[in-house]
């Protein structure tokens, strides 16, 4: 039987630009869904953005896909109230930021936050990126990103305590290992609620741009490896006509 050596090349090339393409798409993809916030951002379009069960209509008491406690809302430009620099609950700059979620602790109830469980798998090393910030007349909100083990009644796998600021959002990441098959990313503001002149301490932290994904593990790196070295091979015998061994 006759060997296409053609064929035998554009089968060969296929398949190492298969296995780069499945690798490098696996563990690029965001298992957490609405991370930045937009889902139903147009849902919330009276001030100021978060759910009032009064309000006429109300506003959504969660962003999509996300399980909220307290008082939780939406801002950004998909909501209506996103001025110069994002207010009424932005930083002093939003620059890099559409819509966010804001967490408000401003009484006795129990703190602002949010969570959303996504699929894992055991034993691979996952990547927490997101952005936070304060309020922008806050200067001592502070907030807790949280990684839980959702099979295993929600027990805490890791804990970050970002250095948030009210001047503009900054860019956070978090590695963890799943310790099962579904795992949960929380966002807590942890501020102090203090009762001074009457009133509640109103202090804000806000979310946005959440991804996680898989860390390629280092098989999978091998893979990537061998795959583009095959398909540099093939591609060089195809341009010099010899004969590579591959």
């Amino acid at each position: 039987m006759k060997f296409d050596s053609h064929l035998g090349l554009t089968v060969a090339s296929c398949a190492a630009v298969g296995i780069i393409c499945t690798v490098a798409g696996t563990a690029s993809a965001n298992l957490v869904t609405n991370g930045d916030f937009s889902a139903n951002a147009s849902s919330y379009g009276t001030y100021p953005g978060y759910s009032i069960p009064t309000q006429t209509p109300a506003n959504p008491a969660n962003p999509t896909d996300w399980t909220a406690t307290n008082q939780v809302g939406v801002n950004g430009p998909d909501t209506g109230f996103y001025a110069t620099y994002g207010s009424p609950f932005a930083p002093s700059s939003a620059s890099g930021v559409r819509d966010f979620v804001f967490l408000q602790n401003a009484s006795l109830n129990a703190p602002a936050s949010i969570e959303q469980t996504f699929s894992t798998t055991a034993g691979q090393l996952y990547t927490l990126s997101y952005v936070a910030a304060q309020r922008s007349f806050n200067s001592n909100a502070t907030m807790e990103a949280i990684i839980l083990n959702a099979a295993n009644g929600s027990t805490p796998i890791t804990t970050q305590t970002p250095s948030i600021n009210n001047n503009s959002f900054t860019s956070f990441t978090l590695n963890f290992t799943a310790e099962s098959s579904t795992t949960a990313v929380e966002f807590l503001n942890t501020t102090p609620i203090t009762y001074t002149n009457g009133a509640y301490s109103d202090n804000t932290v806000d979310v946005s741009n959440v991804v996680v994904d898989a860390v390629p593990q280092p098989a999978s790196l091998g893979l990537v490896g061998f795959g583009s070295l095959a398909l540099g091979l093939l591609l060089l015998k195809r341009r010099t006509g010899g004969s590579v061994c591959v």
